[in-house]
């Protein structure tokens, strides 16, 4: 991860950039676009947890009672790890 300084100094080297060859920048504006998580990967994350979350309650259902603890866990700290990602990512 980049300082602020970093940051500021890369964004200045950016613009003079562009100033300097506005035809070179443009063709590099495609490739700029949303860093976040892509609609496919956000899909195949929520999938993963429900389906975890589904064969978690089947579990409990069914009485093992331990395997529904320990996916309900897994489910959980999926969760908690897709939330934190994208807050993360928004924060840079």
């Amino acid at each position: 991860m980049l300082s602020k300084h970093e940051r500021d100094r890369l964004a200045e080297i950016e613009s003079a950039l562009e100033a300097a060859e506005p035809e070179l920048a443009e063709k590099f504006e495609r490739f700029e676009g949303d860093r976040g998580w892509s609609l496919l990967r956000q899909v195949l994350v929520f999938t993963a947890v429900a389906l975890t979350a589904v064969v978690s309650l089947l579990s409990l259902l069914s009485g093992l009672v331990w395997t529904a603890s320990a996916l309900a866990m897994i489910t959980a700290a999926g969760l908690i790890a897709a939330c934190f990602g994208q807050r993360q990512h928004r924060e840079t």
